[in-house]
């Protein structure tokens, strides 16, 4: 028998067809994946979070606007990035008005993707100094105060630029309040806003609404007379 010597151009060229024909077959089954299971999956979960936001004008919220800008700034000051509302709503709870919207930015970490969070936010009758009260760390350069309670500080972290405005609002009832309903919020302007990376549900709204008012309610009526400024 003759031996036949592969030329090395043509054993690299069988090379190289062997690795496309791999590589487009390995492409295609995972489009086959994403198109038959990863794509029902999607639609299932858009379909179960349309039906947690729906109903939600059983309970007097209606689409609106943020016509002054105000959930938007918030948003911002919230998650630290700029970004667009959407599924504004409007309405009241226990007689003070309410908005509550969800708010998108674009991340850039390693491929672009949409983060979706949600904000709920009560009215207040004045502006405020801004002030957050957070579980989780800080990265805002304002002032960090430490409350009277030990176990308070443990829980949470409270920043904001007006040292006497920090000690007026995080009295002893309201740290109270706080470590028995864990909320995350922030004063920015006139909003109570409560800020969470996730979409906005009615359930999570419901659930939410009478912890908010209730730190509304512990908000001193000198403090807002004296600290407050008009709305314009």
């Amino acid at each position: 028998m003759i031996g036949l010597e592969v030329p090395r151009w043509l054993d690299a060229l069988v090379g190289m067809q062997l690795g496309a024909g791999l590589f487009l077959g390995g492409a295609a089954l995972l489009g086959w994946f994403i198109l038959h299971v990863g794509g029902p999956s999607v639609d299932r979960a858009e379909a179960q979070l349309a039906r947690e936001q729906a109903g939600a004008e059983r309970y007097g919220w209606l689409p609106g606007a943020d016509t002054d800008g105000t959930l938007a700034t918030a948003g911002y000051q919230c998650f630290g990035h700029r970004g667009d509302l959407r599924l504004i709503m409007v309405g009241e709870h226990l007689g003070r008005r309410i908005r509550m919207a969800e708010f998108l930015y674009l991340t850039r970490e390693k491929l672009p993707s949409t983060s979706v969070n949600h904000l709920i936010a009560i009215e207040l009758p004045v502006r405020l100094p801004d002030l957050v009260v957070s579980r989780e760390v800080l990265f805002d350069p304002m002032y960090r105060f430490d409350a009277e309670s030990g176990v308070f500080n443990e829980k949470y972290t409270v920043a904001c630029d007006n040292q006497r405005f920090c000690s007026a609002m995080v009295h002893p009832r309201m740290m109270e309040w706080l470590l028995a309903h864990e909320l995350n919020f922030r004063i920015s302007g006139s909003l109570l806003v409560t800020y969470s990376p996730t979409p906005w549900t009615v359930r999570q709204a419901l659930a939410t609404l009478p912890v908010l008012s209730g730190i509304a309610d512990l908000i001193p009526r000198f403090v807002l007379e004296d600290f407050g400024q008009a709305i314009r």
